[in-house]
């Protein structure tokens, strides 16, 4: 059987800061560096997180008998009824649609030079 601790070891040319543990090497680091190489929260995931606690909220309340968003059947309806509207109009038009004899023409000579 063989030795496998080797493969674990730091080598004799590694550097201090290369032997250190991973865990020390962060806290050594500056925070002008840390800053320097950490991207931003996005401002989707913010809204994200935003609309996530308020629907949290909402059920929270909602459940101990404090109803915030008082919506019946019917608005529920409506509501589904315009989000399948909207959402298949904006696929619709999201999709490239050649409609037109032109339209039809151009895609017709990149489809064949795509081909070729």
């Amino acid at each position: 059987m063989t030795d496998t601790t080797e493969n674990r070891l730091p080598t004799t040319d590694a550097t201090e800061e290369d032997a250190m543990p991973v865990s020390a090497q962060i806290t050594a680091a500056n925070d002008n560096d840390a800053e320097a190489t950490t991207p931003r929260i996005d401002g989707g995931t913010i809204s994200r997180f935003v609309i996530l606690l308020l629907a949290l909220i909402n059920q929270a309340l909602t459940m101990l008998g404090h109803p915030v968003l008082n919506i019946d059947d019917t608005t529920i309806t409506q509501l589904v009824s315009l989000a399948w509207t909207a959402g298949s109009a904006i696929w619709c038009y999201w999709k490239d649609n050649d409609v037109t004899k032109r339209a039809r023409v151009k895609k017709a000579r990149l489809s064949a030079r795509h081909a070729a």
